[in-house]
């Protein structure tokens, strides 16, 4: 059965959501409208009200078909924020047209309009849409004067516009600087959401992060969805890097090489500091054919490693424990096989691959 909300969109969910509070602004200024109609203090006819009903309707179906569709998703604002605006400012020169002695009044509809464009859009944008709104108020001022000139209060009117080209303007700036704050706040969250699952020195997962992404791979192997392995890295002799050059160039090796593992892996694969200079790999659908592949494809790529401010002839080895998730375990027993896998590697002479198979692979 469709959905009004696109069940695997969240951005597109939210887009619809605010889509759907202008659309209540709209109902809003029909009820406006219609009060005005059923008091008689306006000039518009039951015909006009209900054709302007029809055209909000039409117009708020078409953005909500493109938003539904991901027609959206082409355009540099997804949101459509200035498009949808544009719109409602047109539709209140519709109403502010027929609204006779209520015209200052309705000029408040106009506020409602910008609030929508507080946290979206530029100052530019609200600049346009401030002088956009002002011409078209004094277009139906003029078209109000040829049309019906006995509604029309030329001081009242005069003033309309001079308090609509002063505060539009003013609530630009101020739009736009609330903007500017978003921006930075959403940086700033942003930074501080990737400080909290990477690791500072090698910029790849942290201990915490890996965790989580273990427990997400246990849930979808636990269902039969997406096998996957373990494979933790150990840089040989890694002590001897730091009290040879010092801890400083032990941090560029460290570096270097969780970068380089990384670029080695694919795009649904993950890499985390477990800790000192051991490495996680999470190797996402992948069984033990493919993950021993992987590890020995990066226990060649890190022998073969230059490294920055270090000896032309400095060369570091790695050795890998490798191990396939079996569905309804802990991840602390693959974990465990990993790392029996791993001292088998040491154990064995180093910068070697070894695989520690599951109950499962002994039937």
């Amino acid at each position: 059965m469709p959905s009004f909300f696109p069940a695997d969109d969240h951005n597109q969910t939210l887009r619809i959501k605010r889509f759907l509070m202008a659309l209540g602004s709209y109902a809003m200024w029909l009820g406006l409208a219609t009060f005005f109609y059923v008091q008689g203090m306006t000039r518009v006819t039951f015909d006009v009200l209900a054709i302007s009903a029809i055209g909000i309707l039409v117009t708020n179906l078409m953005v909500y078909i493109t938003f539904r569709t991901g027609w959206n998703k082409r355009f540099k604002d997804p949101s459509l924020t200035l498009a949808q605006m544009i719109i409602g400012t047109f539709w209140v020169m519709v109403v502010i047209y027929y609204a006779d002695r209520m015209r200052s009044v309705v000029l408040l509809l106009y506020l409602v309009v910008f609030v929508f464009g507080l946290f979206r859009l530029r100052l530019m944008q609200f600049l346009f849409l401030s002088v956009y709104a002002v011409a078209n108020y004094a277009a139906v001022i003029l078209l109000v004067l040829k049309t019906h000139p006995e509604s029309i209060n030329p001081q009242i009117d005069m003033l309309n516009i001079v308090v609509l080209a002063t505060v539009l303007p003013w609530f630009s700036l101020v739009g736009g600087y609330i903007t500017h704050l978003r921006d930075k706040v959403s940086r700033a969250l942003t930074t501080i959401e990737r400080l909290a699952i990477v690791d500072d020195l090698t910029q790849v997962f942290n201990r915490r992060q890996m965790f989580k992404i273990l427990e997400h791979q246990k849930a979808l192997g636990d269902r039969g969805i997406n096998p996957f392995s373990i494979c933790i890295l150990d840089l040989d002799h890694f002590k001897t890097v730091n009290d040879t050059y010092g801890h400083e160039k032990g941090d560029i090796v460290l570096k270097t090489v969780a970068q380089e593992v990384q670029k080695n892996l694919r795009d649904i694969d993950h890499i985390a500091r477990y800790g000192g200079e051991e490495f996680i790999l999470i190797l996402t659908n992948s069984g033990s054919r493919e993950a021993m592949i992987c590890a020995k494809r990066i226990r060649t790529t890190v022998k073969e490693l230059a490294y920055d401010s270090m000896p032309k002839d400095f060369r570091i080895t790695v050795s890998v424990g490798v191990t396939k998730y079996q569905p309804t375990e802990s991840i602390q027993d693959a974990m465990n096989r990993a790392d029996k896998a791993l001292y088998r590697a040491k154990a064995g002479g180093r910068d070697r691959v070894e695989y520690e198979p599951t109950a499962m692979d002994r039937v």
